[in-house]
């Protein structure tokens, strides 16, 4: 059994480095592989669970209810919405137009799109499965660093190939020629915001993990030459890795002349920082943090001296853009408010949307909403998308309560609670998190940090010093 959780671990580690390859898994054949591999890794976890429980199954189920009980209805009305014939009264006037117009009976559905809310919901899916290997395999300290490191290698390489691109003047995503933002830097992404915002949280990883390397030994305050002493000695080879994320990934971030991107990942990086100077652990007090800042500055600087400019200019185009992101905004709120109680089917925004648009975006397509919380209220309704958005929200004071109350590797907690805001600030102006790719790296960093934010003492003292078996 321990193979096949080996293979398990392995696998969760493949979907993070495979999952940005093909434009971001945002095609349904990428997706659909996505959501099949995710499925296969859950159900071989079960397996080995039911088969071969390890120490602590009972104290997981526990801690994992809260969050489940609240996903779990999500899931079914969203089914609902997806099949024919279930709710009559609810059901969307498209359908019995359509009836009429073809002479039969086509099924009568919530959704408007049911082909779509399917879809969307394996995404979904797949979203809270890797939640759930993350937490499950998370638990295990080695684990949790081995899934931290990765990412931060994972996301520098990403950002490597999309400099070289940039630099060299390419047009092409992989092999295929870019149709969009062709001055733009979007690695194997189509979008340069959904890009940006993955590469985001390569900086926000880099940056807790050389917080942490910098801290680490660091319980007596020293003086800045001693430390420069320490760290250009033996340990340069370990602050090498983050360093490097730092600057490629930032450099990537600037080169996609995203606003939103930009001003978001600095967000998180500032919750980071400020997050790490204020836990209780010694080894990570002011001293790590203080130097990490003035670096991270300087860095910063330098970084947009060389990118930025473009960036720069985009800021000032705000208002042109904010007039017609409100033409989209206001008809979709208005949208929501005639089917407050039902949505239109859950990913079904563009069919949806259509008829609700003014004349001023009426030749334009709108695939997305450019506001994720609108779209997630227009497709499942008022109650879904509360409790949809609560089970975040509980996620996130878990996540706060565990940098509270742990001892030990806070770090995983804290790059959690700021990627979550990350993403959080830009799903008001965008929709990266739909992006199975960032979505899927989101929930896995999230479950890491869930799983190490409960309190070692508790759970020292509930297993009597017994620690759980490693799930690799």
């Amino acid at each position: 059994m321990k193979t096949v959780r080996r293979f398990v671990f392995f696998g969760l580690l493949a979907l993070i480095a495979l999952a940005p390859l093909p434009y971001g898994s945002n095609r349904p054949w990428a997706w659909s592989i996505l959501s099949l591999w995710v499925g296969i890794l859950v159900l071989l976890d079960a397996i080995v669970a039911f088969a071969d429980p390890v120490q602590g199954e009972r104290r997981f189920m526990r801690r994992i209810a809260i969050p489940a009980i609240l996903f779990i209805p999500v899931v079914i009305w969203i089914l609902v919405q997806a099949s024919p014939n279930i709710w009559p009264l609810a059901t969307h006037p498209i359908w019995a137009e359509t009836a009429a117009q073809l002479g039969r009976n086509t099924g009568a559905y919530i959704s408007i799109d049911p082909e779509l809310t399917r879809n969307a919901l394996m995404v979904l899916l797949a979203y809270a499965g890797v939640f759930w290997l993350a937490v499950r395999y998370g638990r295990d300290r080695e684990n949790a660093i081995t899934i931290l490191k990765f990412f931060v290698i994972i996301s520098i390489s990403y950002a490597a190939y999309g400099l070289i691109v940039f630099f060299a003047g390419w047009k092409n995503i992989l092999w295929i020629p870019k149709s969009a933002y062709l001055g733009d830097l979007t690695s194997t992404f189509i979008n340069r915001n959904s890009y940006a915002t993955f590469a985001g949280f390569g900086v926000v990883a880099s940056v807790v993990l050389l917080i942490k390397v910098l801290g680490t030994g660091a319980e007596r305050q020293i003086s800045i030459r001693t430390a420069l002493r320490n760290f250009l000695g033996k340990r340069m080879s370990i602050l090498l890795l983050p360093i490097i994320g730092i600057l490629i990934c930032s450099t990537a971030v600037l080169l996609t002349h995203s606003r939103a991107g930009a001003a978001c990942m600095f967000t998180a990086v500032i919750v980071a920082i400020f997050g790490m100077r204020l836990t209780a652990t010694p080894s990570l007090t002011g001293f790590a943090a203080r130097y990490a800042v003035i670096g991270i500055a300087v860095t910063g600087v330098f970084i947009y001296v060389l990118s930025g400019d473009v960036t720069e200019n985009r800021f000032a185009g705000v208002d042109s853009d904010a007039a017609i992101r409100m033409a989209v905004y206001e008809p979709t709120y208005n949208a929501i408010l005639t089917a407050a109680d039902t949505g239109y089917g859950y990913g079904s925004f563009e069919p949806g949307f259509r008829i609700f648009k003014s004349r001023k975006i009426a030749g334009v397509s709108w695939d997305h909403a450019h506001d994720s919380y609108l779209e997630i209220f227009f497709g499942l309704g008022v109650p879904g998308a509360l409790i949809l958005l609560a089970c975040l929200v509980m996620v996130g004071l878990h996540l706060i309560n565990g940098i509270r109350t742990r001892k030990r590797d806070q770090i995983f907690p804290i790059l959690a609670i700021a990627i979550l805001i990350q993403i959080a600030l830009h799903s008001l102006v965008d929709f990266s998190i739909q992006m199975p790719a960032v979505g899927i790296v989101l929930f896995c960093l999230i479950g890491v940090g869930w799983a190490q934010s409960f309190s070692s003492m508790r759970y020292n003292a509930n297993t009597k010093g017994k620690e759980m078996p490693l799930n690799t």
